[in-house]
């Protein structure tokens, strides 16, 4: 069965699956809400069992997109920027790819660690410095040390993230010497941390035997609107990315590594025969990878209250979907809110 890439209709699926699965036939098919915002030709079911709850992807008709288990993907797995900040955690997602062999998975990440935050500011004192005084950006010199010590305990070459650190240098130069940051620029900027991550991520994947390939949303069919920094997910990203990633699966099968909150707004041409073409890269916004999938969070779910105040947290073992959208609009951090 396929999967789509939108977090609700896994937690949807899995509380139907925890709270109705006694004394029902198994498998069950049953319709989604429509608040998911699918295009209109498509529809979202879950098909649940007593082992899992899985996501099917169906037009209009009912027809599943696939047909084969074996030929689809069966899960999304999203690590945020704890969960790939050192060489040995990234070791440790690796290892948990590996204990669910029965997987087709696609995985999302964020950037490593502090790096989101880095590029920002490494962008804001580029305008203030100026071009000859690049070499006072320390937090330049904090994203490639980062990086290459990670490529390197990892064992992987360095030569995965070069092109990336040059074009994030040239970019820096031109926003020294135009002592401007414009939104446009900035989403740009904070694009390279997740584009480094993945690239590193899948090079050590293969490294280690676990056949994997790099994408970049934006280049795969995630397309928003230009609200720059807070843009907006599009109704065609859903179909484009379904096809993207499953024709390439059926001629290579190689686990997507995909950046998390990144796409390309469209640019209308005044021509109709041109169409739409792909324009500049945008952010979702900050914790906007969130919204690509369900998040695998370094804490043990959602707790009674922040760990980091009070350190007898508990886990919370059941909500319901409103708890869980009240708990992330008053700011709890386990759970993104547009999600």
């Amino acid at each position: 069965m396929s999967i789509s890439l939108h977090s609700n209709a896994k937690i949807l699926c899995t509380r139907f699956y925890h709270q109705y699965n006694q004394n029902l036939p198994s498998p069950l098919l049953f319709q989604l809400p429509d608040h998911l915002h699918f295009p209109p030709n498509y529809r979202l079911s879950a098909v649940v069992d007593h082992k899992r709850s899985s996501i099917v992807y169906c037009n209009k008709d009912g027809d599943s997109a696939f047909s084969d288990r074996g030929d689809a993907f069966t899960c999304v797995m999203k690590f945020g920027g704890s969960s790939v900040a050192l060489a040995e955690r990234m070791r440790e997602v690796a290892n948990l790819i590996q204990c669910f062999p029965e997987e087709n998975p696609i995985i999302v990440l964020s950037a490593m660690g502090k790096t989101s935050n880095n590029l920002i500011c490494a962008g804001e004192k580029a305008v203030s410095c100026g071009f000859t005084n690049m070499s006072e950006i320390e937090e330049l010199s904090l994203i490639k040390d980062v990086h290459l010590r990670i490529v390197n305990e990892l064992g992987i070459g360095v030569s995965v993230i070069t092109e990336q650190l040059d074009e994030l240098e040239l970019l820096l130069n031109g926003i020294a010497r135009l002592k401007e940051l414009t939104p446009r620029t900035r989403d740009k900027l904070v694009s390279f941390g997740e584009c480094m991550s993945t690239r590193v991520f899948a090079a050590y994947l293969n490294s280690i035997g676990i056949k994997a390939q790099q994408y970049d949303a934006f280049d795969i069919g995630f397309v928003t609107t230009d609200d720059f920094t807070n843009a907006d997910i599009l109704d065609a990203t859903y179909p484009a990315v379904a096809a993207k990633l499953h024709a390439d699966w059926i001629s290579n099968k190689a686990i997507p590594v995909v950046t998390g909150f990144l796409g390309r707004f469209l640019l209308k041409s005044a021509d109709p025969e041109e169409g739409c073409k792909s324009g500049e890269i945008t952010a979702l916004g900050r914790g906007g990878s969130d919204l690509t999938a369900t998040v695998w969070k370094d804490v043990s779910g959602v707790l009674t209250c922040d760990p980091s105040i009070h350190p007898c947290a508990k886990p919370v073992p059941y909500l319901t979907f409103e708890e869980a959208a009240e708990l992330a609009y008053f700011g709890a951090l386990v759970i993104f809110l547009h999600s």
